[in-house]
C-alpha cells in the first residue's frame, strides 16, 4: 500500500469522530414537526485492551496499511474515555497549534498524523500507570519516533518545531520541558 493512501486513511480516521459528532448532534437536533424525545444513542469509548494493541500497531508501523485503524482507535478513545487526560495545547503540540504554517498539504497531513501519535504516546503512559495524569513526555517520544519514520518514508518533511524537539531531546531537556508544560 503506498504511502501517500495511508496518509490520506490516517487524516480520515482523525478527521471521522469529528464528522460522527457533527453528524450526531444534526441528527439530535429536534425537527420542526417532531417532538424533541428522541436522541442519538451515545458513543461507546474503545475497551482498553483495544486502544493498547492499536497503540501497539502504531508504535511498530506508524505508516503501515493498519494505521489507519488503529490511528481512529486512539483518537476515539482519547475523545470518549473518561480513564485519561490529555492536553493538547501550543505547550504541548506546537506543530499544530503554533503560528508555522505547512509549507504543503502533505506537511499537514503529517503535522495532523503526529498529532495521533503524541495522544497515542501519551495514552500510553497513562494506560501503563494507570493513572489519568496528563503525560506530555511519553507523547513526545512517541511522536520523534514516528517523525522519523515519516523522514525516512519522505526525507523532504522537515518540521520546524518538530527539528527543534529533537534538538531538545537530544540535550535531555525534555523531562524539563515536559514539568513546565504541565504547568497552568
Amino acid at each position: 500500500m503506498n504511502t501517500l493512501f495511508i496518509r490520506a486513511l490516517l487524516v480520515s480516521s482523525l478527521l471521522a469522530p469529528l464528522a460522527q459528532a457533527a453528524d450526531e448532534s444534526v441528527a439530535s437536533a429536534p425537527a420542526a414537526s417532531a417532538p424533541a424525545t428522541a436522541s442519538a444513542p451515545a458513543a461507546v469509548a474503545p475497551s482498553k485492551a483495544d486502544v493498547t494493541k492499536a497503540i501497539a500497531v502504531l508504535e511498530s508501523n506508524f505508516l503501515g496499511q493498519d494505521a489507519s485503524a488503529a490511528a481512529q482507535t486512539v483518537m476515539q478513545f482519547a475523545q470518549l474515555s473518561k480513564d485519561i487526560a490529555i492536553q493538547l495545547s501550543p505547550k504541548t503540540t506546537l506543530w499544530i497549534f503554533g503560528e508555522a504554517k505547512p509549507d504543503s498539504q502533505d506537511e499537514e497531513i503529517y503535522r495532523q498524523m503526529l498529532m495521533v501519535a503524541y495522544v497515542a504516546g501519551n495514552l500510553k503512559a497513562q494506560l501503563s500507570a494507570a493513572k489519568p495524569v496528563d503525560s506530555p513526555l511519553a507523547g513526545w517520544k512517541f511522536t520523534l519516533k514516528a517523525y522519523q519514520d515519516i523522514q525516512a518514508a519522505n526525507s523532504k518533511i522537515k518540521i520546524a518545531e518538530l527539528e527543534t524537539l529533537k534538538k531538545q531531546q537530544a540535550k535531555g531537556e525534555l523531562p524539563k520541558l515536559a514539568a513546565k508544560a504541565l504547568q497552568k
